[in-house]
């Protein structure tokens, strides 16, 4: 005889504190198979909750005592011999066609401290009793007697005692609560119409679970087939018109016990969590869906909480034709899906509206989604705030572009190896490629213009008076348009705002902002002085022969903080900015290839200074010779002796043309 260490045992069964009902579930079980047993047609599963010993004024269901026990009562064929021996036996396998791993009564210990086990039973035409105590430790049966029964009925009584406290946290308190979660575990049982007759009592209170499942559930009941490869699948699904929130769920099944639950609306994502949807008669329900088949049953694992299948389509999957489980759920939702569509059309009509008012009105860059992957908008959940609703369109606007590379690769694929046999059709697959790639140009375009719209926003509130009445420093000007102390070599393209100066500036060769000049690369001049901003320009083509210039002209940019009324006596910004010209022009430079060149006399210079015009900033400028702009926004000036052009603008000329520029582009897009 192999001797069983219980405490072995249990320690390699795995359950979480979740699944506090699972011992209970269990035991109910073990009954419904004793009554199918005995083959009586009279069945009863008594349920019996047992609470702790404390004496409360029960005046409100939450100061119900916590549960401490059950006890699960039954008239099925009992403790005979052969069911004893089944039980001593670890892993038996004598049910093994009803889908019993051996292994539930360990499971009992795992959750609760004790079992005591009472049972009258039939053998050799006389009624016996037999009655012991399990418990983890040894072997795990104590206590063990049998004796004769006269004048006694059949009847078996599993006593469930004292939960250990980490699952005794996790049970539901309530009676209500608790008959739902035997229902929902045992919905497959309470489906056949020889379901034995099922009661949970609990003080004074009863709960007939048959009657229950009737009024409440088989109402919306349907059925529904799927096979993959050789099995055959059922999708069995119900309508809980129920007065508590409960999620809408989808049960995976084995040997007509729930296995796993998932939430639907994590794949159906119109349907809302935790919140009732109407039938077609406005009533409220919550919706479950029940799995079963028989490649179910055979890969159920041994603590029926989980199944061995791999999880997703892998190669070797397809190679043998196996079944995966990605493949089994997404079969189910298809089914489901169908079923839930005139209940959710209220629902994502809302939803597509406001998707649709959104784009429209505020992400017109999304336009290509509603025109050419409106099946991609089915993954948004309805009624989300702005932020997120913007977040789940640029994830689908990802997924689309992806999807668009991908057929235009495949297009110009064909047009590599032409069949003229299929042009026709093939003309047809290239001008909707292009149509669309043409769209979605439009609408990064659309969200680029948008962008910019919100810097030209963002770098005019900027001018104005912060919170404590004063006006912000150069530094902050500086940042909205290239990063400080950076150079163009680290920074991408999209985070600098150059094209509020000037479209071009954002064409270059190398910038350096805010760098000392001994510091910058390509320029060997011995100073610390830091312009904000050095640009050269890309060098442009030469006739050969002539000197190769490594830049084509070089540009200085400096900005004055808002407002600011007073300089100096070394402070004038054209003086400041023609100091750093000539110092530039006395250094050496590198070319292309790293060598040391002078620079040629003929590269021009150009020098803005951005600024308010005050009264000092216009004395500067008629001081140095500059010249009024005819717009009256600004100085301009060409100083022959450092062959520079300098310029002085205004912020709001600076602004006032941004917007200009930007907003032909947005009447050209038909933005609002």
């Amino acid at each position: 005889m192999m001797w069983t260490d219980v405490q072995g045992k249990l320690r390699n069964i795995n359950l979480s504190p979740e699944k506090a009902l699972m011992p209970l579930f269990e035991a109910i079980v073990n009954s419904i198979h004793a009554i199918e047993d005995l083959g009586i047609n009279n069945g009863v599963v008594d349920i019996y909750i047992d609470r702790e010993n404390r004496q409360l004024d029960l005046i409100d269901n939450s100061e119900l005592p916590l549960v401490d026990g059950f006890t699960v009562v039954d008239n099925g064929i009992g403790f005979n011999e052969k069911n004893y021996m089944s039980f001593r036996t670890s892993d038996s396998t004598l049910k093994l066609d009803r889908g019993s791993k051996g292994i539930g009564r360990f499971i009992w210990l795992k959750v609760f401290n004790h079992v005591t086990i009472s049972s009258v039973f039939s053998e050799d035409s006389k009624l016996k009793k037999r009655r012991f105590e399990f418990t983890p430790a040894g072997e795990g049966i104590f206590e063990h007697t049998i004796s004769d029964a006269k004048d006694t009925e059949r009847q078996t009584s599993v006593s469930l005692k004292l939960f250990v406290s980490k699952y005794k946290v996790k049970c539901p308190h309530k009676v209500e609560l608790i008959a739902k979660r035997i229902i929902e575990h045992l919905i497959e049982y309470f489906m056949l119409d020889n379901c034995p007759k099922i009661v949970v009592h609990d003080t004074s209170e009863r709960i007939d679970l048959n009657d229950y499942f009737k009024t409440y559930l088989k109402v919306g009941f349907t059925e529904s087939k799927f096979d993959i490869n050789e099995y055959s699948f059922i999708v069995k699904t119900l309508r809980f018109y129920d007065t508590q929130e409960r999620d809408h769920t989808i049960n995976y099944c084995a040997n007509s016990r729930q296995v796993l639950t998932e939430k639907i609306n994590k794949h159906i994502r119109d349907l809302p969590d935790k919140k009732k949807i109407k039938d077609l008669q406005g009533k409220n329900f919550v919706y479950f869906a029940y799995l079963t088949g028989s490649y179910l049953d055979e890969s159920v694992n041994s603590e029926r909480t989980g199944f061995n299948i791999a999880p997703n389509n892998i190669d070797y999957l397809l190679e043998f034709e196996e079944i995966y489980f990605d493949l089994i759920r997404q079969k189910a939702l298809d089914i489901i899906k169908i079923e839930l569509s005139p209940y959710l059309e209220e629902i994502r009509d809302s939803k597509e509206q406001e998707i649709r008012n959104y784009i429209f009105s505020e992400a017109p860059y999304y336009r290509p989604l509603l025109k050419y992957a409106s099946d991609l908008l089915e993954k948004i959940p309805p009624n989300l705030p702005k932020e997120k609703l913007d977040i789940e369109l640029h994830r689908n606007m990802l997924e689309y572009e992806i999807s668009l590379k991908e057929q235009g690769q495949q297009v110009l694929n064909n047009l590599d190896r032409p069949d003229f046999s299929n042009y026709a059709e093939y003309q047809e697959q290239y001008y909707k490629f292009l149509e669309q790639y043409n769209d979605l140009g439009a609408a990064n375009l659309s969200k680029y213009v948008v962008h910019r719209k919100i810097i030209i926003d963002i770098f005019e509130k900027s001018l104005e008076k912060d919170e404590n009445g004063k006006y912000r420093l150069e530094k902050d000007i500086h940042r909205i348009i290239f990063p400080l102390n950076s150079t163009s070599d680290a920074i991408q393209f999209e985070t600098h705002n150059l094209w509020i100066v000037d479209e071009k500036l954002s064409y270059h060769q190398y910038l350096a902002s805010d760098r000392p000049l001994k510091t910058i690369e390509n320029l060997a001049v011995e100073s610390a002085e830091r312009p904000d901003m050095v640009i050269f320009n890309n060098p442009v083509a030469f006739v050969e022969g002539e000197l190769n210039q490594p830049y084509s002209s070089i540009v200085i940019l400096e900005f004055k903080r808002p407002m600011r009324e007073s300089y100096g006596a070394d402070e004038n910004p054209i003086t400041q900015v023609q100091g750093y010209i000539e110092k530039m022009q006395s250094g050496k430079f590198k070319d292309k290839n790293g060598r040391l060149v002078t620079l040629p006399a003929g590269i021009p210079f150009y020098g803005y200074i951005i600024c308010d015009l005050t009264a000092e900033i216009v004395s500067f400028a008629r001081n140095g010779g500059l010249t009024r702009t005819p717009d009256l926004q600004g100085y301009f000036g060409f100083n022959n002796n450092f062959n520079s052009y300098m310029e002085i603008m205004s912020f709001e000329k600076l602004i006032g043309d941004a917007k200009k520029r930007n907003q032909i582009l947005f009447r050209k897009l038909n933005l609002p």
